[in-house]
């Protein structure tokens, strides 16, 4: 049996996550500007240069959708991207002074993309982000927005993917651990912040192992419409994805080449 997380832990498990990761990927980035402070101001981003991200350093700022107050973002938190990733639009707003650190959007995603590493960190920041935000959303929204990214909480020993089904999600383990299971044989381990499922996504075939949690696992689930177009407009996570795959399939190869070797011996 599965069941959903509780929205607030979650949101709250989320924001960490998401802070941490922004850190990764502002670090190696040179800011646009030197910190600047906004004394307060209902829409912050009415007077910034559209391809600049702002990274919070001190003080609070509030979402609005539609006029009503969705959630807070605080110290280590990247705002301006809802509309790359096809969001509902809302407005940034401050009732207080807030320092900000600007980046160019197009040289922070480049730097993410710089190495394997950090395109592994940028899916996981992108696929997380769009989870916050439609989270966040359905709180205000449930009856005009339907969350298509899951979150899902697996016991040890339960099954998070079946071999054979159509795959229609991608999966990033947020926490735990789960094995690759093929025919009854294990042929591979999943960490937390892994990316998994995304195979059968590209191949149009069905899952060709079952994924079992091997640990209490949280799973975000994505839709692969949503993964696809993610995939469409960021190329450059397919190359962490590739990778991933590939030492999976050496792992498999050297398994069947152990099991070859021990019926012949």
């Amino acid at each position: 049996m599965h069941f959903p997380i509780k929205q607030s832990e979650l949101m709250s498990d989320l924001a960490a996550k998401l802070r941490g990761l922004s850190e990764l990927l502002c670090n190696p980035v040179k800011p646009a500007d030197e910190p600047f402070v906004v004394i307060a101001s209902n829409d912050i981003f009415a007077d910034i240069t559209p391809t600049r991200l702002l990274r919070i350093v001190e003080g609070q700022v509030d979402y609005y959708l539609n006029g009503k107050l969705v959630m807070h973002f605080s110290e280590g938190d990247l705002l301006g991207l809802p509309k790359s990733l096809n969001l509902p639009q809302g407005q940034f707003a401050c009732k207080g002074p807030v320092t900000f650190l600007a980046y160019e959007r197009d040289e922070l995603v480049s730097a993410a993309n710089g190495d394997l590493k950090s395109q592994r960190n940028w899916a996981y920041y992108l696929l997380c982000t769009i989870s916050f935000y439609e989270l966040a959303f359905t709180q205000e929204l449930r009856s005009e927005f339907q969350p298509s990214a899951g979150f899902m909480h697996y016991r040890s020993g339960e099954t998070i993917i079946q071999q054979g089904d159509t795959a229609h999600k991608v999966y990033t383990l947020l926490e735990g651990s789960a094995d690759a299971v093929c025919d009854n044989i294990k042929v591979g381990e999943i960490n937390a912040n892994e990316i998994f499922g995304a195979l059968a996504v590209f191949t149009r075939q069905p899952r060709i192992a079952s994924v079992v949690a091997t640990s209490d696992c949280t799973v975000l689930a994505v839709r692969k419409e949503e993964f696809i177009t993610l995939i469409e407009h960021q190329p450059q996570i397919c190359l962490g994805l590739i990778e991933e795959m590939a030492a999976k399939i050496n792992q498999l190869n050297n398994q069947l080449l152990q099991l070859k070797t021990s019926k012949t011996s």
